[in-house]
């Protein structure tokens, strides 16, 4: 559940990996606000993480911690199978917001086509068209 009515949805996720000797803890915060009778939906999501990056006595290796967050909206269309998505991503690796723009188009019967636009650490940009079938029996 989430936090009473500021959000819908509450994830929490910590882990211990001791073959890469890091420990992870994350968060994500969601609401879901339907719009015109519910033609439309409008999702929200935020996410944070943090890594802590520890070594083995006596055996070395890499000390140090990463953080990140993410933010995205998402429109639904329901009765076209329309989704538009903006999202941005900060990490303290690359110092600096990385966004990025998204739609997906529901055709028929299970096949869909999507794609996006996003910036890269690096600078050009990264593209993406894709169609996908799914099948459920």
């Amino acid at each position: 559940p989430g936090l009473g009515s500021i959000w819908d949805k509450t994830a929490m996720e910590a882990r211990i990996d001791p073959a890469q000797d890091q420990t992870r803890f994350g968060t994500s915060l969601s609401k879901s606000v339907p719009l015109d009778g519910g033609q439309y939906a409008l999702t929200l999501q935020n996410g944070y993480n943090v890594v802590q990056q520890s070594a083995l006595p006596g055996v070395g290796g890499r000390f140090g911690h990463s953080y990140g967050t993410d933010q995205s909206a998402r429109l639904n269309i329901t009765d076209t199978g329309t989704s538009l998505t903006a999202e941005q991503s900060l990490s303290s690796a690359d110092e600096k917001w990385l966004r990025k723009i998204a739609a997906e188009q529901k055709l028929f019967d299970g096949v869909s086509i999507a794609g996006s636009i996003s910036e890269t650490a690096l600078g050009p940009l990264n593209t993406s068209l894709t169609a996908a079938f799914k099948r459920t029996w």
